[in-house]
């Protein structure tokens, strides 16, 4: 095996087998490019040496290529459908490096960045049509990539909104995808328990966060401060969660984030003890019945931007229509953006009228529906 010093790498070059970071982690595939990104990255993740059985070939400029899931996400218009697939591109890539996670295998490092950066873009070009994919009922059967790129998506928008760095959205946006993989090394008997968990259960769930730590830290490389973002969040405001019962200001400040994201996105799936609420359901109890487990800022910026009503969310109006959340008034959360798709008789609308309820005061939402599976 050759030990390459990460210093030496330059951009373009690429090596005839696979190379790796000290651990085996993949970093670049066989007859990949190294680029500018993936440099920079490995200097600011402090990893001084590569290793390759291969060997180097320059390629010229002409020879320098996308990755998939970079090519999928240049083809993005901002249009909802084209969106959605992106992401369920990213899913599917993000639950092949879990199944390796899961079963020990090399991690593909390179793959998790592609992700990363290809999830924030789309938030950059698309911001509303990613909300409301998180409340897109998931058909993918792949679960746990659904609900990790689910709590990306929100953490990423709470970043933005609280002016965040490229460097420190982007460790965000990371550890809000791989906050739980530490369930992938626990007994499968014990996370699909379908019945009461015991005392001894409860204690083997909540070792999870300490497991997505090390998996972060000693396999796929993140610094501390990344990892951090994963131990804490499942800590509360109030001192009552785990796995230190931190409490206020202690916890990280981006554990705050993904604990109102993650909460937020588990409620609106089902769970092996109870139903899914709706993005209404969800909010109300995350502000009435669990408001002490959460930063009152962070949960005051979570409400401004998803609303009561989330983007995706179906609701009722007063002259019996039915219509989609489109955007949220953050000045008057009441009065979302919406578009009819149904008249007063149920019968669905395609390309329906799309209304400012906080322009037309004749309009109000009398109360949420569920439309998962509702086609106009």
């Amino acid at each position: 095996m050759k030990k390459i010093a990460a210093a030496s790498l330059k951009e373009g070059q690429q090596f005839t087998k696979p190379v790796f970071i000290a651990n085996d982690s993949l970093f670049v595939p066989e007859n990949t490019v190294v680029r500018s990104k993936d440099i920079k990255l490995l200097v600011s993740l402090g990893v001084d040496w590569v290793f390759t059985e291969g060997d180097l070939v320059i390629a010229g400029n002409d020879d320098l290529k996308a990755s998939q899931t970079e090519q999928a996400v240049e083809q993005v218009e901002t249009g909802v459908s084209e969106t959605h697939a992106a992401l369920l591109l990213l899913i599917e890539q993000l639950n092949s490096v879990f199944s390796d996670i899961a079963k020990f295998r090399r991690s593909n490092i390179r793959l998790l960045w592609n992700i990363t950066d290809s999830l924030i873009g789309l938030i950059k070009k698309s911001r509303n049509e990613a909300i409301g994919f998180v409340l897109c009922k998931n058909n993918s059967g792949l679960v746990m990539g659904k609900n990790s790129i689910d709590t990306a998506i929100l953490s990423a928008v709470m970043g933005q909104e609280l002016g965040f760095d490229n460097e420190k959205n982007q460790g965000l946006v990371a550890a809000a995808i791989l906050h739980d993989i530490g369930m992938l090394r626990l007994p499968e008997e014990v996370v699909k328990k379908k019945g009461e968990l015991s005392d001894k259960d409860k204690e083997i769930i909540r070792s999870h966060t300490i497991h997505s730590f090390n998996i972060m830290k000693k396999e796929l490389i993140y610094p501390d401060s990344v990892c951090k973002i994963a131990l804490q969040h499942h800590e509360h405001w109030d001192g009552t969660g785990y796995p230190r019962s931190l409490s206020g200001n202690y916890i990280n400040e981006r554990a705050l984030i993904v604990s109102v994201t993650d909460a937020f996105v588990a409620m609106i799936n089902n769970k092996v003890y109870r139903n899914s609420m709706t993005g209404y359901q969800a909010m109300k109890t995350l502000v009435s019945e669990n408001a002490s487990y959460f930063s009152p800022d962070m949960l005051k910026l979570f409400v401004k931007i998803m609303g009561i009503y989330p983007i995706g969310s179906g609701v009722l109006l007063n002259d019996g229509r039915i219509a989609k959340i489109l955007d949220v008034n953050a000045e008057a959360p009441l009065r979302s953006v919406i578009q009819i798709i149904a008249d007063k008789n149920g019968a669905a609308i395609k390309n329906g009228e799309k209304i400012n309820l906080l322009t037309d005061k004749s309009l109000f939402i009398t109360r949420a529906l569920d439309i998962q599976g509702f086609k106009p």
